[in-house]
């Protein structure tokens, strides 16, 4: 038989059984099967996501290879009853699961500035009546106002960021710290800090001086992405020193062999136990 990409219906009788699975091979097999466009629903941590396959990401969700190693340490570190903040939400995939996690007791926020992104999470929240999550159509930064986020032309992996480089559009976005956000909506601890904002990570940390001074913050999963952190006049070794300069000690985390790795960081009089094999 003629390996050729799957129509709609095969995609979907291919994948439902597998999605929730991890083994050897499976993001390069399904991917390579996937149609590049057309939306499909899936149910993901008991939420329905309407994915658009033509965009890298929710394909990923879609097909279930979406950060499998990050994925499976979130599941193990949360809690019922936490606070999880989602920077750099997008589309609701780390919202969701969070919000499965922490349970109708706990509160999970999501800070997503690109309109696109932010009218499927806020699409996903509402659809899935999770009223213990709630999304904020802004950016964070060091200071309150409003930046440029600049969206890459070509179609295929929506990742914006507010740095700005070639090939782009950019539109005007508000932007506010979250040492101010949380006091808006009342977060007194925040029990995992998810940030993934495209090399931007120092501006948000300067924007969150009261937390972290004060502790506030128990653990951080965020992106180094060294290429996005240069552009934006930043480096790896510089975000990981902010975060050991803070009190937090990094903890293994298998993400961290990937081109770019999510690192997972907590602080070490945290109440909250260490996930086991998380490496």
């Amino acid at each position: 038989m003629t390996v050729t990409k799957l129509n709609q219906t095969a995609l979907s009788l291919l994948v439902e059984p597998l999605r929730h699975l991890q083994f050897r091979g499976k993001a390069r097999m399904l991917h390579f099967l996937s149609p590049r466009s057309g939306e499909r629903s899936a149910v993901v941590f008991g939420a329905i996501f309407h994915l658009d396959l033509e965009d890298y990401i929710q394909r990923s969700i879609f097909l279930g290879t979406f950060e499998p190693d990050e994925t499976r340490l979130v599941s193990r570190y949360l809690q019922q009853g936490m606070t999880v903040v989602d920077v750099g939400a997008n589309v609701g995939y780390f919202t969701a699961l969070s919000a499965k996690m922490v349970g109708s007791r706990g509160r999970v926020a999501s800070f997503e500035p690109s309109p696109y992104a932010f009218q499927r999470l806020s699409g996903m929240i509402s659809e899935n009546q999770l009223t213990h999550v709630k999304a904020v159509n802004v950016g964070l930064s060091d200071v309150p106002g409003s930046l440029n986020l600049y969206l890459g032309k070509e179609p295929g992996n929506h990742a914006p960021t507010m740095i700005a480089h070639e090939n782009t559009t950019k539109t005007s976005v508000p932007v506010q710290t979250l040492d101010l956000e949380m006091t808006r909506l009342g977060i007194d601890q925040v029990d995992l800090l998810k940030i993934d904002v495209e090399g931007y990570e120092m501006h948000v940390f300067a924007g969150a001086k009261r937390l972290l001074r004060e502790r506030r913050i128990k653990a951080v999963l965020c992106e180094f992405n060294e290429s996005w952190l240069e552009k934006a006049g930043a480096s790896g070794a510089q975000l990981e020193e902010l975060l050991i300069a803070a009190g937090f000690v990094e903890k293994p985390c298998a993400a961290q062999h990937l081109a770019v790795p999510n690192r997972f960081f907590l602080l070490p009089d945290s109440t909250v136990k260490v996930p086991r094999g998380s490496a």
